[in-house]
């Protein structure tokens, strides 16, 4: 059984369309329950690289303003 990504930190971001907390897409969360297993390892995997984007680009943002 694969677990839900959620961490309670629910609100979607107006500019990218995720939620903050756990970044699923509306259409992911809405669906989530009724997904194959095979369909959340998908969802789980995009997560996986929409943190790595989001956490590179608060670097760079970081970095910009303490500059």
């Amino acid at each position: 059984m694969v677990k839900s990504p959620c961490i309670n930190i629910c609100k979607i971001d107006k500019d990218s369309g995720l939620c903050i907390g756990c970044y699923r897409n509306g259409h992911e969360i809405f669906n989530w329950i009724s997904f194959s297993q095979k369909q959340k390892k998908m969802v789980l995997s995009k997560i996986s690289e929409r943190s790595e984007i989001n956490n590179k680009s608060q670097k760079v943002f970081f970095k910009m303003k303490s500059a």
